[in-house]
């Protein structure tokens, strides 16, 4: 008996790849989804908040195949396996770890190439032969000069483990043997051209992000924010909106004659970083950008060095992005060109990202048996600790207050003179320098070491109210000081509000 034609998505609880399960199912094809479980919830659960989410009718066309990629044998039980030789003919794989940071132990590989590898071993079980692969088109790496879609290994040098593992799985899906594979290569994806909407906030967004978190919490009034950043303005930024790509990608599946080819999904106008610079200073109400050419600035401030130190992971790519040729796309897709990103997208896409506050989600959770009692540290623990500590070799002239908020948390106010820690006082007293705001998940994680001050800064798990730059500088230093005296408390507390 013949297949019956249904296609396996993995990826499909990703950004990209829950755009593409919308349009895959609305142009009347039958999908199997293969993903996994996390630890609140089964695969099942976990697509059913999906489509819910996205506002997808529950339809019999849609399978859910819990499995996992990571695995020999993609965690499958023998009768799965014989259910997709059944009735799959094609696999789209558009699971991928993007990150270009902070990648747990083992990753990328495991989930880029490994993951990949697995996926392909299964296709040779099942007897699949028809592969769509979804990679990027930064396996370009170093290169200069127009990327042909044809091209893939040609000595270029890797920026980042997410380049080379995305050329390493290209490279495997290409040589397997027995597929006709269809590989499709998008550049910087944002979100919805047509509302915004995003669920990522990578590359484009963090530079906004980091800019509008230095400036201070938002009001009514402008913000000024003194930071120069090593570009001309003139560097093209290749962005390309999410539902593009998908519709793309899902016209050329269901088009066997557009098969077996690589296609770069890619802008047909890059859009200049001054673009991207005017229309934010404009949403985000911030003023004191400005461009200082390429190249290492001189004599940076201690803000400037905090902004291009947390894009650390983006200096090879401020140059601008390659010129990537699509003339196998502009053939296949005549009738669907890219929607250029113009300066009402933009705006478009960095509202939505405020509305949204960048994603933030708060995930660090305090421990029930490792419960923080705020009280006591700050009251007893704090005090004592840091006239013993390394802070009272460097000569403190300042007043800082801290609002933890939540259950447990409180309010109280710090003063040093001449590097020794004057008084801790309950409540929030005038005029002092700058106040830490936060959440009591978040001040359990700092005092036992879980995070950084600064890293819950950037991470918009801290608010700073007053001189960003004086409090950052702290913050480093408070960083230190948790790593001579980290807080481990023997047993849980009973922990109650405090006001002033």
């Amino acid at each position: 008996m013949g297949k019956s034609g249904d296609i396996l998505l993995t990826g499909a609880t990703g950004f990209l790849g829950r755009y593409l399960l919308g349009d895959l199912l609305a142009s009347g094809r039958r999908v199997a989804v293969l993903t996994r479980g996390t630890r609140s919830q089964t695969a099942t659960e976990r697509l059913a908040a999906l489509m819910d989410r996205l506002a997808i009718s529950p339809t019999r066309r849609l399978t859910i195949l819990p499995g996992d990629l990571g695995a020999v044998g993609l965690a499958l039980d023998r009768s799965t396996h014989d259910w997709i030789g059944r009735h799959c003919r094609q696999v789209l794989h558009a699971a991928a770890l993007t990150s270009l940071r902070g990648a747990p132990p083992g990753e990328p590989w495991r989930s880029n190439v490994t993951a990949t590898q697995h996926l392909l071993d299964a296709c040779t079980t099942w007897g699949i032969a028809d592969f769509h692969h979804v990679s990027t088109a930064f396996v370009s790496g170093d290169r200069a000069g127009i990327i042909l879609e044809d091209e893939l290994d040609c000595a270029q040098v890797f920026y980042n483990d997410y380049e080379t593992s995305k050329c390493a799985a290209e490279q495997r899906v290409r040589q397997a043997p027995g597929l006709r594979t269809t590989v499709y290569r998008p550049s910087v994806i944002v979100g919805d051209s047509r509302n915004g909407y995003t669920s990522s906030y990578q590359g484009f967004y963090r530079f906004l992000e980091l800019a509008d978190r230095l400036a201070g919490p938002r009001s009514s009034r402008r913000r000024e924010l003194s930071l120069r950043l090593p570009f001309t303005g003139t560097e093209p930024r290749n962005l390309v909106p999410v539902d593009w790509v998908a519709q793309a990608i899902v016209h050329i599946v269901n088009r066997p004659a557009l098969h077996g080819q690589t296609y770069h999904l890619v802008a047909r106008t890059p859009v200049p970083a001054n673009d991207i610079k005017e229309i934010a200073e404009h949403v985000l109400g911030i003023d004191g950008v400005a461009w200082a050419g390429p190249g290492p600035l001189h004599h940076p401030s201690r803000l400037e060095e905090l902004f291009l130190d947390q894009l650390r992971e983006y200096w090879p790519y401020f140059a601008g992005d390659p010129l990537f040729d699509p003339r196998n796309t502009s053939a296949a897709l005549p009738h669907l060109l890219p929607p250029p990103v113009d300066r009402a997208m933009l705006a478009r896409l960095i509202r939505f990202a405020v509305a949204d506050n960048w994603g933030h989600r708060e995930r660090v959770k305090p421990r029930g048996r490792n419960a923080v009692d705020c009280v006591h540290y700050m009251e007893h623990f704090f005090p004592e600790s840091a006239r013993q500590s390394a802070l009272v070799q460097i000569p403190l002239n300042t007043t800082i207050a801290l609002d933890v908020r939540g259950a447990g948390g409180g309010q109280w106010t710090c003063r040093w003179r001449e590097g020794h820690l004057q008084e801790v006082t309950r409540g929030l007293q005038d005029n002092p320098e700058f106040t830490y705001r936060t959440s009591m998940a978040t001040f359990s994680a700092i005092v036992q070491g879980r995070q950084s001050p600064q890293e819950a800064f950037f991470d918009r798990r801290i608010e700073i109210h007053g001189d960003i730059e004086q409090a950052l500088m702290l913050a480093v230093l408070l960083e230190q000081f948790v790593k001579e005296f980290p807080y481990e408390p023997a047993q849980p507390a009973e922990v109650c509000n405090v006001s002033a």
